[in-house]
C-alpha cells in the first residue's frame, strides 16, 4: 500500500466520522479534501487552492449542473398545479373498491407522480397529506398505511426524471472500463432504464400490502363502497393526461435524441409553467415555487462541490484503484461484494440523504463493481434505488422524518409499519442488480444501450 493510499483511507475515514457526529456532509467533504490535499503534497498549498479556487469555479460554470433546478422546479410546479392529487382522484375510481384498493391507489399514483416529481420527498408530503386521512376513516392500519406511503414514495427515483439517476451520471467517472472497453454513461439511457424496475416494484409492493392482508388480519378492511361507472372511469383518466404529457415531451425527447436531458429540463420546467397559467394558479404561487427550486438546489450545490472536490482527491490518492484491486484479489463471489455495499448503503441512509450518499460513495464504489462485470447501468438503478430506501431506516431516516414532520405524527409509529416494505424494495434491488436484462431490456428495445 502506498502513503497516497493510506493518506486516502485516513481521510475518507475522518471524512465519515465528522459526518456521523452530525457535522454537515458539505463541510464534512470540504475538510476531509483540504486535509488531505495538504497531505498529498507534503503541506504544499498550490494543489490545495486550485482544487478550492479553479475547480469550484468550472463547477459552478457546468453547463450540465443547471438539469437538476429545472427538474426541481418541474417537479415543484407539479405538485402546485394539482398533478398529484389528479393522480390519486383516478386512481382511486379503479382501485378503491377492491381489497387494500386505497393503499393500491397510494402506490399507483407515487409511480405516476414520479414521473414528474422526481423526489420521493415530494411524493411522501403529498401523498401523506392526501391518503391517510381517508386511510383513517376506511379503517385501515395506521402503522401500516404510513408505511406504504413512505415507501411508496422510492418509486420516484426509478421513474424517470429522476434526481437520484440524474445526480449519480452527474458525479460518476467517465469513461469507465466495462467489459474490457471504455465506455460514457449517457443519461438519456440511465433514466430510460429505471421504467421497468419501476413498475414492477410497485407490483411488489402491491403485493406485500395483499400479503400483510392474509397475515395481519383486520389490518386491511375489505373492499366495498359504491360501484363507479365504467364511464366515470374512463372519464378519470384526464386527469392523468399531463402527467404523460409532461412525461413523454421531457423523456421522449431525451430517448430519441432531440435535446440533452438539461434542455429537456428546461422545456419540461417551460411547459408545466404554461400549464399552470392555463390551470389559473396566482402568479405569486408560480414564483414562490420558482423560489422553492432555487432553495433546493441552494442546499444541494454545495454538496455537489465538496463531493467533487473530495472525489478528485479520492481519485489523486489512489485509494479507488488499491480497493479495486484488493477485492478483486480476495476472490470473493461477485454477489457478496454487491452485498457489501448495500449494507454500507443502509448505513449511509441513517444519516444522509440520497444525495450525500450517491456524491461519496460513487467515486469508489461505481469502479469497483463495474470491474467486477456489473452493468453499469444496472448498477446505476440498483445504487440510486437502495441510497434512497436507505431514508427508510433508524434512527434518522430521511423519507420517514419528512413525511411524519408533513403529518404531525411520531415518527416511531412509520418505522413498526414500514418493515415489510423496506424489506419488499430491498428484494428488488437484489434483483436488479442479479437480472440486470430487467435494466437492460427497455434500452436495448429502443437502440439506446
Amino acid at each position: 500500500m502506498s502513503p497516497d493510499t493510506i493518506i486516502g483511507i485516513v481521510f475518507f475515514l475522518g471524512m465519515m466520522v465528522m459526518i456521523f457526529c452530525g457535522i454537515p456532509v458539505f463541510i464534512s467533504m470540504l475538510v476531509a479534501s483540504f486535509g488531505g490535499f495538504l497531505a498529498l503534497s507534503f503541506g504544499g498549498t498550490n494543489m490545495m487552492l486550485t482544487q478550492f479556487t479553479d475547480s469550484v469555479f468550472n463547477l459552478g460554470a457546468n453547463y450540465d449542473y443547471a438539469v437538476l433546478p429545472l427538474f426541481m422546479l418541474v417537479g415543484a410546479l407539479a405538485g402546485a398545479t394539482g398533478i398529484a392529487e389528479g393522480a390519486f382522484s383516478s386512481m382511486r375510481k379503479w382501485l378503491g373498491r377492491v381489497k387494500g384498493g386505497l393503499l393500491y391507489t397510494v402506490i399507483a399514483s407515487n409511480a405516476i407522480f414520479g414521473a414528474c416529481s422526481g423526489a420521493s420527498v415530494a411524493g411522501n408530503i403529498v401523498f401523506g397529506k392526501l391518503a391517510v386521512p381517508e386511510l383513517k376513516k376506511a379503517n385501515y392500519s395506521e402503522k401500516y398505511s404510513l408505511g406504504c406511503v413512505t415507501a411508496a414514495g422510492a418509486l420516484s427515483t426509478l421513474i424517470p426524471p429522476s434526481m437520484g439517476i440524474l445526480m449519480f451520471c452527474i458525479v460518476a467517472p467517465s469513461p469507465i472500463m466495462y467489459q474490457g472497453r471504455a465506455m460514457s454513461l449517457s443519461v438519456g439511457t440511465a433514466l430510460v432504464s429505471g421504467i421497468i424496475p419501476g413498475i414492477l416494484t410497485a407490483i411488489a409492493l402491491a403485493l406485500t400490502v395483499r400479503i400483510i392482508g392474509h397475515v395481519k388480519k383486520g389490518s386491511i378492511p375489505p373492499g366495498g363502497g359504491p360501484k363507479v361507472p365504467m364511464l366515470e372511469k374512463l372519464k378519470s383518466l384526464n386527469l392523468i393526461i399531463p402527467i404523460f404529457l409532461l412525461f413523454g415531451l421531457i423523456i421522449g425527447g431525451t430517448m430519441l435524441g432531440w435535446f440533452s436531458a438539461t434542455v429537456g429540463g428546461a422545456i419540461g420546467a417551460a411547459a408545466v409553467c404554461v400549464y399552470a397559467l392555463f390551470k389559473r394558479i396566482p402568479l405569486k404561487k408560480i414564483f414562490l415555487c420558482i423560489w422553492d427550486a432555487a432553495l433546493m438546489e441552494g442546499g444541494i450545490f454545495p454538496i455537489i462541490v465538496g463531493g467533487q472536490i473530495f472525489s478528485r482527491f479520492v481519485a489523486l490518492s489512489g485509494l479507488a484503484d488499491y480497493l479495486s484491486r484488493l477485492i478483486v484479489s480476495l476472490n470473493a463471489p461477485v454477489f457478496v461484494v454487491f452485498l457489501l455495499v448495500m449494507l454500507l448503503y443502509i448505513v449511509c441512509g441513517c444519516v444522509m440523504d440520497i444525495i450525500s450518499i450517491i456524491i461519496i460513495t460513487v467515486p469508489v464504489v461505481f469502479p469497483i463493481l463495474t470491474a467486477l462485470g456489473y452493468s453499469p447501468y444496472a448498477i446505476i438503478i440498483a445504487l440510486c434505488f437502495i441510497a434512497e430506501i436507505a431514508g427508510l431506516t433508524p434512527p434518522i431516516g430521511m423519507n420517514v422524518f419528512a413525511t411524519a414532520n408533513a403529518l404531525r405524527i411520531n415518527p416511531t409509529l412509520i418505522f413498526k409499519g414500514v418493515l415489510p416494505f423496506f424489506l419488499c424494495e430491498v428484494i428488488m434491488v437484489m434483483v436488479i442488480a442479479f437480472f440486470p436484462e430487467i435494466v437492460t431490456f427497455l434500452p436495448d428495445l429502443i437502440g439506446r444501450v
